[in-house]
Order: structure tokens, then C-alpha cells, then sequence
């Protein structure tokens, strides 16, 4: 009996060894956890929240790292490209614009007064938005209420999204276009109207685009 436990205690010994070894060389335990390069962040995403001047009116928006030392910004309205600068190894400069954003151990500041929140945003491999369902409040740009139940549901397995004013009874579906799998715009048939969505922290931040006449609405719905 003793022979036979200490054979085991050795052999347990050598397969914990092993597979000890196959972990360190496993390069599925780096998946999603790539560290973000300013001089290298394509696949990344500056999020903010924009407001205007009395701070009512409070838009979500992504700005998109592309090759080139550029910048897309998505909003719902359209999308801009703008050049950008790196200032002292850290330091995000926005050419022609006076925003500057800096970047210190994978979180990013600045010190734009219009900018409400900010943060870095990994594109992802599968779509972070198929299948799941948010609901929240939609508001006017002064701050007052539009719509104090709206939820979306986004499809497991298509890129639509439904809509409605009351969870489960969904009112229209839209197709969307997904952006880096995090965020997604879609175009409303039948006029020019338009939403943008991007997920932050589990919420998904929204933001609904009338041109005629011109308004912009958004709210910060939860998961269901």
C-alpha cells in the first residue's frame, strides 16, 4: 500500500508539471486581454458622452482607431474621420480640434468640459449585442422625458433589433450594422432617422437621430 501511494504522489506530481506547462503555453488565456498600444490601437475605441453647453443634452459616441493616425467618429447623425497626433507618449491630440485625450495604464482622461464620460473600448470577435434585451428611459435634449418604457431586443443570430414601447411587444425591426461587435447603427425605412447603440459596462447607451424635425433623443438602458 505504501509502494502504491508513493507512485501515485509522483505521478500526480509529474502531471501537475504538465499541465502547468500547457496553461503557460496556451495562448487562448491571452484572448481579450491584449494590452492597448498608443502606437498600435487599431482595434480599439475611445467612448464618450457628449453635452452641450447646460449639460441636457448628453449624446453616446464612439471614436474608432484606424490605421493612419486617424480617428472615425460614429454618432447617430453620421460619421466623421479626423487626424490625430501622439503628444509625449501618452497624450491623444485631435488635429484641428482642441480635444486631447490621456492615456495611463489602459484608462483614458480628459479634460474636454463636454465630454461626461470617457473610456477605451476593445472590438470584440463574436457580436456582444446578438441575442439580448435592454430597456430604459429616452429622453428629449432638454432632459424631460420622451419615452419612460423603450427597450430593444437584438437577435441571436441575424443583425435586426426590436423595438418597442413595452418589453416583449416589439412595435418595428430594423436592420443594423455592426461596429468593432460592441456598437451598431440602423437606419429607420421610410424616413432618414437614425440609431446609434454601443454597450459600456454591461449598459447600452443610446442615442435616436430625427432630421425632420431635427432632434436628438438617447437614454442608458440595462439589461433584461
Amino acid at each position: 500500500m505504501k509502494h502504491v501511494s508513493k507512485t501515485m504522489t509522483v505521478a500526480s506530481i509529474i502531471l501537475l508539471v504538465a499541465f502547468s506547462a500547457c496553461k503557460k503555453n496556451n495562448p487562448e488565456k491571452d484572448v481579450g486581454k491584449s494590452k492597448f498600444d498608443i502606437n498600435n490601437p487599431v482595434g480599439y475605441f475611445v467612448y464618450l458622452k457628449m453635452a452641450n453647453d447646460d449639460g441636457t443634452w448628453i449624446i453616446p459616441t464612439i471614436m474608432e482607431f484606424m490605421p493612419g493616425k486617424t480617428l472615425k467618429h460614429y454618432t447617430a447623425m453620421a460619421s466623421q474621420t479626423y487626424s490625430y497626433e501622439v503628444i509625449d507618449g501618452n497624450v491623444i491630440n485631435l488635429v484641428g480640434l482642441n480635444y486631447r485625450f490621456v492615456i495611463e495604464d489602459g484608462k483614458i482622461t480628459t479634460e474636454v468640459a463636454r465630454f461626461k464620460e470617457v473610456a477605451l473600448l476593445k472590438a470584440e470577435e463574436t457580436n456582444q449585442l446578438a441575442g439580448k434585451t435592454f430597456a430604459g428611459i429616452y429622453y428629449k435634449p432638454d432632459g424631460s422625458v420622451l419615452h419612460p418604457n423603450f427597450f430593444y431586443n437584438f437577435s441571436g443570430n441575424e443583425n435586426k433589433v426590436g423595438a418597442g414601447l413595452k418589453t416583449g411587444t416589439v412595435i418595428r425591426t430594423e436592420n443594423y450594422t455592426s461596429i468593432g461587435n460592441i456598437a451598431a447603427v440602423a437606419a429607420i425605412p421610410g424616413n432618414e432617422d437614425k440609431e446609434f447603440m454601443v454597450l459600456v459596462n454591461g449598459k447600452l447607451e443610446v442615442s435616436y437621430y430625427q432630421k425632420n424635425p431635427y432632434s436628438e433623443y438617447y437614454g442608458s438602458f440595462s439589461p433584461q
